[in-house]
């Protein structure tokens, strides 16, 4: 079957990644119950995720982000998104970390997926701190990645990749532990699940 004549995104840059994970963090969301109300996303991408999320969890209201440089792209997902009548999945802005602001307390659930790992430890930590300051009280970070445990790597090829984040010049892998600590104890570390390819859904809350 042609996907050109299946898919309506099929012209469009993809991640693939995102293609290949979507279903699983889906399913593994809405096994947590997480997946329910207004979730702002930072670091976006093409919106993969929210979208794939928003057809499938009609009660779900999505808002995407991302830095300007490629908000065009995640703006052309959001364009073909509406002409599928995805009205849960909301426009894109741009959000640059250590320059603009989110209120974290404006949703209900903040999720973040393959970006503590991407950028600095500089900006992971900013993110962090920013966050929590906006939170609500028993609010919720979800994040998806690869993540050290203890300060060890999971798996040999978590070690490889991420010498491979360093070489490239991305920040590298984050411990669980180190968000909590980054945010002054106001966040907890709540659940860890396992997901394929070495890579967990971590769910931190507001204390």
């Amino acid at each position: 079957m042609d996907l050109n004549m299946t898919d309506p995104f099929a012209h469009l840059t993809r991640n693939n990644a995102a293609d290949n994970n979507k279903q699983y963090i889906l399913d593994a969301l809405q096994r947590l119950n997480l997946l329910k109300g207004k979730v702002v996303e930072i670091g976006s991408g093409p919106g993969q995720h929210g979208i794939h999320f928003c057809q499938h969890v009609s009660e779900l209201t999505w808002q995407p982000t991302e830095i300007t440089s490629k908000l065009p792209l995640t703006l052309q997902w959001y364009e073909v998104s509406q002409k599928q009548g995805l009205t849960n999945y909301l426009k894109p802005f741009s959000f640059h970390i250590g320059r603009d602001t989110i209120t974290a307390s404006d949703f209900d659930l903040v999720y973040s997926a393959n970006v503590l790992h991407i950028i600095s430890e500089e900006l992971a930590q900013h993110l962090i701190k920013q966050l929590v300051e906006t939170m609500s009280q028993g609010q919720k970070l979800v994040c998806y990645g690869p993540f050290k445990q203890d300060g060890e790597y999971t798996s040999e090829s978590n070690r490889d990749f991420d010498q491979w984040l360093f070489s490239e010049g991305y920040g590298g892998m984050q411990d669980l532990e180190d968000i909590p600590s980054w945010s002054d104890g106001k966040l907890s570390l709540l659940q860890v699940e396992s997901m394929p390819a070495n890579n967990f859904i971590v769910v931190y809350q507001k204390v």
